[in-house]
C-alpha cells in the first residue's frame, strides 16, 4: 500500500550503477522507474554510489561458510535483490566494460554463487515467485560495434546467479557527456516501453 493506493505487482528494483549523479544512465533509470510508478507498480531505486562497501577479497570464505566476511551495505543490497520481482541495472560502459563501481558490486554477489552452486540451495525459496526478469540500461561514449558486449555479459551472469531471466537491454552509443542522452530522439520512449513490458511479463 502507498498513501492508500494498492500498488501493482511485481515489485521493481532499479540499481543505479554510475558514479556520476544525474548522469546518462541515471536519467535512463529514472525514466524507466517513472513510467512504472505512474502505471501503479511498486518501485525503488538503490544508488551504488551511496553505498558503503569494499571490493571482494577473493578469500573464498563464502564458499566455506555461506557468509561474506565483510559486513557492510552489500548485505542490505542483497536483501533488496532477493525481495524484488524485477530488476533493472543501469550502468555506463567505461573502457569497454561495465564501470568499476557496478563491477565491484557484482563481484560481491559471490555469496549467491556459493549458495547456489556450493551449498545447493535456491536463491529464491518461493517457487511461485519464479521466473523473475531483469533489464539492462547502458550508455557508452564510443560507437564501437561491440562496446556493450563485456558489460552485458557481466549483467547476464549476475542475473543468472540470481535466478533472473535476462529480458534484454536499452543501450546507447555515442553518449558521453552528462545530459547527452536527453538529445537522443527515442531513448526515453524506448526505455518506457521496455520497462513496462518487463513488468508485465
Amino acid at each position: 500500500m502507498n498513501n492508500g493506493v494498492t500498488l501493482l505487482k511485481p515489485h521493481i528494483l532499479g540499481i543505479a550503477g554510475s558514479p556520476r549523479r544525474n548522469g546518462n544512465t541515471d536519467r535512463l533509470l529514472r525514466e524507466a522507474i517513472k513510467a512504472l510508478a505512474e502505471t501503479g507498480y511498486s518501485t525503488e531505486i538503490i544508488n551504488i554510489r551511496d553505498l558503503q562497501f569494499s571490493p571482494c577479497l577473493g578469500c573464498n570464505a563464502c564458499s566455506k561458510t555461506g557468509q561474506c566476511v565483510q559486513k557492510d551495505d552489500i548485505q542490505y543490497l542483497q536483501e533488496r535483490l532477493v525481495a524484488a520481482d524485477r530488476i533493472i541495472v543501469a550502468a555506463p560502459v567505461f573502457f569497454m566494460g561495465i564501470n568499476a563501481q557496478t563491477k565491484a558490486v557484482i563481484d560481491r554477489m559471490q555469496t549467491f554463487w556459493a549458495l547456489k552452486y556450493v551449498f545447493k540451495q535456491p536463491v529464491i525459496t518461493e517457487s511461485e515467485r519464479l521466473p523473475r526478469y531483469g533489464l539492462f540500461l547502458s550508455a557508452a561514449g564510443t560507437r564501437f560495434p561491440d562496446v556493450f558486449t563485456c558489460a552485458e555479459r557481466a549483467v547476464k551472469n549476475l542475473y543468472h546467479v540470481l535466478d533472473i531471466k535476462y529480458y534484454g537491454s536499452c543501450a546507447y552509443k555515442g553518449i558521453d557527456q552528462a545530459g547527452d542522452i536527453d538529445l537522443h530522439h527515442s531513448a526515453f520512449s524506448e526505455v518506457h516501453a521496455k520497462a513496462l513490458a518487463l513488468a508485465q511479463l
